[in-house]
């Protein structure tokens, strides 16, 4: 058998822990970089990485007619991260139905609804528009946008409480951060800052 990788194959196969765990230091940071050109994401590359070779280590006795194991685990990794991705488009496909679905139980247009949202958003000072925007458009933590704004973990604490009591109070009933989400992405499409 021909290996581009340094490890007994066969010993690998029977069980052997100590060749497995010399794959694994060999090859773990080349496969999660390629996961992360696939996912662009470290922790979610990791995982995939993780699952691959606990997948190896469950169904070992299957590497008996692979040639190039490198790169038959670098494939696994590819199929695993297209997974994912498939995977993910269908949780966004059910995010916007169930966003719909949310506009559409209160018997309102949901882009005039969305319009409304966005047209409170610009009615917030500046500084906690921004605050809220990065929470829920870009996913950031609290610590995140404190450090990211030099202010306190409390003061962006604050800045969400009174943006969405604002918003709850305007529009007689709470808004979820799926329609802030397609109300900041509106209104950063059309230009707004």
């Amino acid at each position: 058998m021909t290996l581009k990788v340094p490890i007994n194959q066969d010993r690998l196969i029977n069980g052997d822990e100590k060749e497995f765990k010399s794959l694994f230091d060999l090859l773990y940071v080349g496969m999660v970089q390629q996961a992360i050109f696939y996912t662009n994401d470290f922790a979610v590359a990791e995982d995939v990485v993780q699952e691959v070779f606990v997948r190896l280590w469950e169904k070992r006795d299957e590497l008996k007619g692979i040639q190039n194991l490198q790169g038959y685990l670098l494939l696994s990794v590819k199929n695993r991260c297209l997974n994912y991705l498939e995977h993910q488009q269908v949780v966004d496909k059910y995010k916007q139905y169930y966003l719909l679905q949310e506009v559409q139980d209160n018997n309102e247009d949901s882009g005039q609804f969305i319009e409304d949202i966005g047209k409170l958003l610009d009615k917030l000072p500046e500084k906690r528009r921004r605050v809220l925007e990065m929470s829920v458009l870009e996913s950031k933590s609290y610590a995140e946008i404190a450090d990211a704004l030099a202010i306190s973990l409390n003061t962006v604490k604050d800045h969400i409480k009174k943006a969405y009591a604002f918003l709850r109070d305007e529009m007689h009933k709470e808004i979820s951060s799926s329609v802030l989400f397609f109300a900041f992405y509106r209104r950063k499409n059309r230009g707004c800052k």
